[in-house]
Order: C-alpha cells, then structure tokens, then sequence
C-alpha cells in the first residue's frame, strides 16, 4: 500500500479517524499518535545506555567526564550532525532522479511530523554514540596502557600461512600507482562514511532509518569498547620501520600520522601532569578493531537492503579500504576481519531489535500518472 493510500473493508463505516503513516500502514486514532510517536525506540535505548556505561567507566578510572568533557566536545557536534539530514536530503533526491523516479513522494514523507520528529531524536542519537565513541577512544592509554601489537602482528601472520599481509601490501604497491591511489582513497574515507551516513538517515521510511541508525550505535559503541579492551596503535607505529620507503608516496597517511601521534602523546604527558590540555579527542589512536573498514562493510549492507544500485559501487569501496588500510599502516588484516564480524553482528542486531508489528514499509516514488511504478523498502 502506498504512502497515502488507506483501505477500507466494503460497506464500513469507519468509527474513528484513521491516519496514513510513511510505515505503510494504518496507524492507531488520532488521540493516541502522540504516546506513540514518543515512546523510546531501542536506538535510543542503546545510546543512552552506552553513554551511562561510558561516563561511569572512566570516571571510576579517575577520567573526569562532566560538564566541561560535554563543553568541549558537543557544541561542534551540532551544526556538523544537523548539516547532514539537510545534505542526506540532496542525496535521495538526486537517487531519486537517477532512477527517473518523482520526487513528490518523497517530499511530501519529509514534509510529516513524525519524519521530521524521528530527525531530531535521530539527530540526538548521533551526538550521543559519538561523545561515548570519541572520549573512550582518547582515554584508552590513560585506561589501559597494556599494547597488544606484536600478538596481532603474529597473529596476521598465523592467519596467513606464514605471510604477513602488511609487509605483502607494501611491498607490492611501493614505486607504483597504486600506493598513491589507495592513499587518497583513504583520506576520502570520513567524506564517504558521511555521505553514507547522511544518505540512509534521510531515507523516507521510518523503520529503515531506525534500523540504520541502531546498527550505527553498535558499531562505533562496542568499537570503542573493543579498543579498550585490546589496546593497539596499529603497524605504523609499532613496526615504523616497515613504512620508511613508502611514506613519500602515501603523503596523506603520513600527515595522520603525525597528527595522531602528536595528540597521542599530549594525552599522554596531560595523564603524567594531572591535566589534560590541548589536545582533541576526536584523535584517538586504536586499531583494533578497523571501523574504516566495519564502516564500510555495514554501508554495503544497508545499500543492498535498501538502494541496490549503490550496492556494487559500496562494495568496491569496501575494498579498497581494506586494502588501504594495510598499505597506509593504520591497520592489520585481522582488524579488518574482527571490524567485518562487528559491522555484520551490529546489521543483524538492528533487523533483530529495531522492529514495527504493523510489518514492512512500503513507500511509493511513482508519478501519480503511472502508479504501478513504486519503490517498495525491503527493510
């Protein structure tokens, strides 16, 4: 059933009013949209969740997250998360025009209350996973200093018959095209996980975006987790020596690196002083496991479930980023692995729980003149 279409049972009388929803399907009476439109969703849940575990965790290390943590690192938040439902917009109408379908349908759904509601918590939801995200990832060397490279480092070898596959990806790129190509390839790697992110938030169903959004939450929440769990600072620091030939042909991974470690160390000497000044929480160093590469793995899922012409294109994309993972040293192949495993454990997680009993959304991006052509959300 489309969007604004409500069917009745023959010769009935309806007692009630009844609403269309963007789910597809029949809503409850108009006095009751409200308590429902409200109640938490378990995205929201999570989120929260994981923010109380984190403030709770470092404070009983001696961390000070309070006031001024949320100071320093909500108000950027902000307008970055805002900007990007107003650019998601774009990007499904432009989706929208590629497939030569009407955009009215679509404009008409954002235009609802209950999507532009579900916008903001949506909105909401996306600063809270991202402050527990960025300030456990910060303090991992102030919370466990123990480093585990050299066993992931052995263990990549184990998993590959004796071969180390960084050493193999150096090797095998060094003096050719294909070092600088995944180098930038990498850098682009916050444009394209945003691009993605702002796509599926600004999708037109309901549901969809919730599943979206909860997948998200588990990902870069037990992520960081993970990376307390299992501290690592990645091949490049911890066997530098491999990299010193390549590093003019791969500048943009060698500025991050700098970067990185320079903050690194900030926190680092701030933890010795008693004071942590100057240096930005969102430069975190882990590596274990790779979220460039689980971020790209749950794009690729959410794109075959949702908008299947960009499903290829994702799926290149992941790939390249694996491979630039190992020849920029950001990351050992088993990071990438365990970062697949999260990404797809954090996918079925958000089918699983983030669930409507009314049953599939459908949404019809047809034009009134022919309505037989409609996009339905398998989501």
């Amino acid at each position: 059933m489309a969007e604004d279409e409500v069917a009745l049972p023959p010769d009935s009388a309806p007692q009630e009013k009844v609403l269309p929803t963007v789910n597809g399907s029949e809503d409850r009476p108009e006095k009751s949209r409200w308590p429902r439109a409200l109640r938490p969703y378990p995205f929201e849940i999570a989120a929260w969740t994981g923010l109380l575990a984190t403030i709770l965790f470092l404070r009983a290390h001696g961390l000070r997250i309070d006031r001024v943590a949320f100071d320093y690192t909500i108000p950027p938040l902000i307008p970055v998360m805002g900007k990007f439902f107003v650019v998601g917009i774009f990007l499904y109408l432009l989706y929208t025009a590629l497939r030569r379908d009407s955009p009215r349908t679509y404009l008409k759904t954002i235009l609802d209350w209950r999507w532009l509601l579900l916008s903001l918590r949506l909105w909401l939801v996306f600063i809270v996973f991202t402050f527990s995200y960025v300030w456990l990832k910060v303090c991992v060397p102030l919370v466990n200093p123990r480093l585990w490279d050299q066993a992931l480092w052995r263990l990549d070898t184990l998993l590959h018959l004796g071969f180390s596959p960084s050493l193999f990806m150096v090797e095998l790129t060094q003096g050719t095209l294909l070092a600088p190509w995944l180098d930038r390839w990498y850098g682009w790697w916050l444009l394209s996980i945003s691009i993605g992110l702002a796509f599926f938030c600004s999708y037109p169903t309901q549901l969809a975006r919730r599943q979206f959004l909860f997948s998200c939450v588990v990902l870069w929440t037990m992520g960081a987790w993970i990376y307390m769990a299992i501290p690592a600072l990645g091949p490049i620091y911890a066997f530098n020596e491999i990299w010193q030939q390549i590093l003019p042909e791969i500048p943009h991974a060698d500025a991050g690196h700098q970067l990185l470690w320079g903050n690194y160390q900030r926190v680092l000497a701030g933890w010795e002083s008693g004071q942590l000044r100057a240096f930005k929480p969102a430069l975190g160093v882990a590596a274990m496991p790779s979220l460039h590469v689980g971020g790209h793995w749950l794009l690729m899922l959410w794109a075959r479930r949702l908008a299947r012409p960009l499903f290829m294109p994702a799926v290149v994309g992941m790939f390249l980023t694996f491979l630039g993972s190992l020849v920029t040293g950001w990351h050992y192949a088993v990071d990438g692995y365990i970062g697949i495993v999260l990404a797809q454990s954090a996918y079925w997680l958000a089918l699983f729980f983030e669930r409507d009993p009314a049953g599939p959304e459908t949404i019809s991006t047809s034009v009134p003149e022919n309505p037989r052509r409609r996009f339905a959300s398998t989501s």
